[in-house]
């Protein structure tokens, strides 16, 4: 794939093209999920991000071109909200730091889309532990603690039956990011393949 480097206005008009995609889309989904309180919104907005930015990054095999999709991303986040907000534009900044590490490490095939996608939907599930821990410090996850375990007591199960609901939760998490990743690599495969086609096609008539 060293096309990359001979075609630098082309590999620009991709990231932008594909920023704005991913932009678009936290605008729109991101907003109809939020509204309508669906479940798991998170995990289907991080997957559908994940086929974008994971699509652009075959397109352009250029290390740091999804850092810069998620910048253009984010931009477009901002101006929707009319205002700066921390979360939702750090979210996005890093989804693509996390995407660009991980895809730098393992290359661009078939596993290491699958990978990404999955890690990538499973940080959502931690992510608000995470960033909560970080705004009101370790006292949080205590009080998480002490919330599960009243919960638990409530329905007369111990914590353990919890832990393997947690477990099954990942899970559905895992299969949405293998299915994310499935698509990111494949999409942009059949594009190629379909191009190529019409390539011969145009060679056969001329």
């Amino acid at each position: 794939m060293k096309h990359s480097e001979a075609h630098p206005t082309r590999d620009t008009v991709l990231i932008g093209v594909f920023g704005a995609l991913w932009g678009l889309m936290e605008v729109t989904l991101g907003v109809t999920l939020k509204g309508l309180r669906i479940p798991m919104g998170g995990a289907l907005l991080t997957a559908v991000s994940a086929i974008i930015f994971l699509t652009g990054r075959y397109f352009v095999p250029r290390r740091g071109s999804i850092l810069m999709m998620g910048a253009v991303a984010a931009i477009l986040k901002i101006f929707s909200i009319g205002t700066v907000i921390a979360g939702p534009f750090l979210a996005i900044l890093i989804e693509a730091a996390m995407g660009e590490l991980l895809i730098s490490l393992l290359g661009i095939h078939r596993l290491s889309y699958l990978l990404t996608s999955v890690i990538l939907v499973l940080y959502t599930i931690v992510h608000p532990f995470f960033s909560q821990g970080l705004i009101f410090g370790v006292g949080i996850y205590k009080i998480y603690l002490e919330t599960f375990t009243r919960f638990a007591e409530i329905l007369g199960i111990g914590l353990h039956h919890l832990l393997w609901v947690a477990l099954g939760y990942a899970g559905v998490h895992v299969l949405l990011g293998v299915l994310a990743g499935w698509i990111a690599f494949s999409l942009p495969r059949r594009v190629e393949a379909e191009h190529r086609q019409m390539q011969s096609q145009r060679e056969g008539i001329g």
